[in-house]
């Protein structure tokens, strides 16, 4: 029997449900969805076309040159490759909270060293989210930082699918430039 892409995509998700029931929903999250998210805010910064990428450098907002397939850390300005372990996805907000832990506007590519060395470079990664995003941004965030959002093991995994299918699509971008 052939099985369509629907159903495939059905029997996927199906398999990452069981998976689901060996983790409390926090565990997975942390463990999966979180994983996938941080790889996708990485991707897609790596896929946009070569050029001019601005960061905070030496206290001062200015744009960085990169190639397609790199990042730009936000707050020093370092260029990596989207995909090592010198780049990560750095949470402008820290926290463990649902309410910002996914928000797309709270995380941006950052080097390792100022992500976890330099505990998120707070005040570089601040100037640069109230020049790129606003300060509305920035006070939207720290208000959802202290509301109270669930998800279920099924939303994790539809995040997670979604997450996957926004990663193939700029990788697939990255390629073809």
């Amino acid at each position: 029997m052939v099985l369509t892409p629907r159903k495939k995509a059905s029997n996927a998700r199906q398999r990452m449900i069981e998976v689901t029931k060996k983790y409390q929903v926090g565990s997975y999250s942390a463990k999966f969805t979180a994983i996938d998210f941080q790889k996708m805010i990485r991707a897609e910064a790596a896929a946009l076309p070569a050029g001019l990428t601005p960061a905070i450098v030496d206290g001062e907002l200015v744009d960085v040159y990169r190639h397609v397939g790199q990042c730009v850390c936000v707050s020093c300005g370092a260029v990596h490759t989207w995909n090592t372990k010198e780049m990560h996805a750095g949470h402008f907000l820290s926290s463990r909270r649902f309410s910002i832990l996914y928000d797309e506007d709270n995380v941006h590519p950052q080097c390792q060293k100022c992500n976890s060395f330099d505990d998120g470079n707070p005040q570089a990664y601040r100037l640069w989210m109230e020049l790129m995003l606003g300060k509305k941004t920035v006070e939207r965030l720290r208000r959802l930082k202290n509301t109270t959002v669930h998800f279920s093991k099924e939303d994790l995994v539809d995040m997670r699918i979604g997450y996957r299918t926004r990663i193939k699509a700029a990788e697939g971008k990255m390629l073809s430039q």
